[in-house]
């Protein structure tokens, strides 16, 4: 997908006359979104942003060692030792000798001839990468001026890693002018030294600069513009997010310095053997405690108690992205750890005062959010909207910009089962985000254009066999177990070839997809780390069909 973006100038960070300008420059062809005010907490803030950009740039992805130039060495060593183990004419160890002398000669003069080549690229690498480092990076970070907040979003490198930044209304003092809305700025890596030297003695400032605004575009002298062929995997990890986001999760808060001691760890230790794991475990009334794998090492947080009323173990995997929060830790009052389940993403929200900051991982490192996640599977939903519903559901949202479901339901007059459906879908479309630091929607548009979403939604194989097996007439809904606080327990039975397949799945009150199990080869392999498989997607579409 090909995405242009216009600026006026590019970003930067001043210091002048004893004070701090940081000026962000807002892309012109999105609507009209600005903010200019003072910082109150310069620490907070510095230290925010820098491990923002230490979630971009993280790639925790397995990186191959090169292994050519041994293996070259290695033949003519195998080379020369067929010839001295052959033993039989002296003459022909001398002519491998002078073969392979001749090789290397030839190799050195080849390396010469291209070396100015390779200097000049190099060069050129280490000029785009020191001066304008955005153009190693895919899309310019989303920022949006919220009633409440401006907030952040990035991807890290490998797209396993999700950061968001949010700078609450009190670290903000004197507001001058500002726009509600999303766009992107231009934040190239070169501002990251200049962050560096943010103090509490300089007055900083803080601006998405509203002055690009003024005139109007056309006929106007543009300092750059950029066209950016954005991978469907950066777009789609994003809507992902927002699925896992909205799903249910066991969570609990824990201290600053429980999470340092796992970090501490971690850093002290090198696994060499599975599992690598973190074991969670929550008992009730008791202080919860983690099992780092393999060493079996249990650390227990005091502090925390869990309350809920079952034991669980959960084991999450991936856990030295946590570093990534290291930098926060001597700034914050509290971490709300949120977890869907064995192998799925978990959200780490640091609550640093005015600045908080949500890091959410996927199941594991090389499991990307847009790869094998299908999140969105497990939403759920007994209901659809229909486009004129979704349309008043989201004007009455960018009317209010943040909200709850309930909420939306008295302004637009629908029902609550409605109102969650169109929020889904616009979810889904990248215009609205659940935001899990408040459990309340927000507006938030990804993009300035309506995104492709016969690109985006990637048709799940699993769906498409779920419908046919219901239209084959395959499927069979056995029970339908009303639970607890609107919770709904599904069992039934399909019929495939010679063996029967019993899935069974418990839906909350919104529908989503709380907990799962079936007898067949993908559950038993994956449980819900990829997805509900096609047998649980079945009873769904059939219980969907008959409420």
């Amino acid at each position: 997908m090909l995405f242009q973006q216009t600026y006026a100038k590019s970003s930067g960070i001043s210091h002048t006359g004893g004070r701090t300008l940081v000026d962000f420059a807002p892309d012109l062809g999105r609507e009209p979104t600005f903010f200019r005010g003072k910082i109150g907490d310069v620490i907070r803030y510095r230290d925010a942003m820098i491990a923002l950009r230490d979630v971009v740039v993280s790639d925790l992805n397995v990186k191959p060692k090169d292994h050519t130039a041994y293996q070259a060495w290695l033949q003519e060593q195998y080379m020369l030792d067929i010839a001295s183990s052959l033993g039989e004419q002296e003459k022909l160890q001398v002519r491998i000798k002078e073969l392979v002398s001749r090789q290397r000669s030839l190799q050195k003069k080849v390396f010469k001839q291209d070396e100015h080549f390779y200097k000049a690229q190099r060069q050129y690498f280490n000029y785009l990468y020191e001066v304008d480092r955005q153009a190693w990076f895919v899309l310019d970070p989303v920022i949006t001026v919220a009633p409440d907040q401006v907030f952040f979003e990035a991807f890290s490198l490998d797209e396993s890693s999700y950061g968001r930044l949010a700078v609450h209304e009190e670290l903000f003092q004197d507001v001058k002018d500002f726009q509600y809305g999303t766009t992107n700025i231009d934040f190239s890596d070169a501002l990251l030294n200049e962050i560096k030297r943010m103090r509490t003695y300089k007055p900083t400032e803080f601006q998405v600069d509203p002055s690009g605004f003024e005139v109007d575009i056309i006929g106007r002298e543009v300092y750059k513009e950029k066209k950016i062929d954005v991978p469907t995997s950066w777009i789609r990890g994003f809507l992902q997010v927002q699925s896992a986001m909205s799903l249910p999760t066991t969570s609990f808060d824990v201290r600053p310095i429980d999470l340092y001691n796992i970090c501490s760890f971690l850093r002290r230790h090198r696994e060499k053997h599975s599992p690598r794991s973190m074991k969670w475990v929550l008992e009730p009334g008791q202080p919860i405690k983690v099992v780092i794998e393999p060493w079996n090492e249990e650390i227990v947080f005091p502090q925390s108690v869990h309350l809920g009323n079952e034991r669980q173990e959960i084991r999450t995997w991936g856990r030295r992205r946590l570093a990534l929060l290291e930098r926060l830790l001597p700034l914050t009052n509290n971490i709300t750890i949120h977890l869907l389940g064995n192998g799925l993403p978990s959200f780490f929200v640091v609550d640093m005062g005015a600045v908080s900051f949500t890091l959410g991982l996927s199941g594991w490192t090389r499991n990307d959010w847009a790869a094998a996640g299908n999140f969105d599977l497990m939403v759920g939903g007994l209901k659809e909207a229909t486009p004129s519903e979704s349309t008043l559901i989201f004007s009455q949202l960018k009317l209010r910009k943040t909200t709850t479901d309930s909420e939306l339901a008295v302004y637009t007059n629908l029902p609550v089962a409605t109102v969650q459906a169109g929020l889904r879908q616009l979810c889904s479309a990248g215009r609205v985000m659940f935001d899990l630091e408040i459990g309340k929607y927000r507006l938030r548009e990804l993009t300035r254009n309506p995104l492709p979403m016969e690109e985006l939604q990637m048709t799940n194989p699993r769906e498409d066999k779920a419908e046919k097996l219901v239209e084959a007439g395959q499927v069979k809904l056995g029970s339908v177990v009303p639970q607890q606080e609107g919770r709904i327990e599904l069992a039934g039975s399909v019929a495939y070839k010679d063996r029967p397949f019993t899935p069974k799945v418990t839906l909350d009150r919104d529908g989503r997809v709380e907990q799962a199990s079936c007898n067949c080869f993908f559950y038993r392999q994956n449980r819900l780390m990829q997805g509900p498989c096609e047998h649980m997607l079945a009873i769904m579409q059939l219980h969907r069909r008959n409420s």
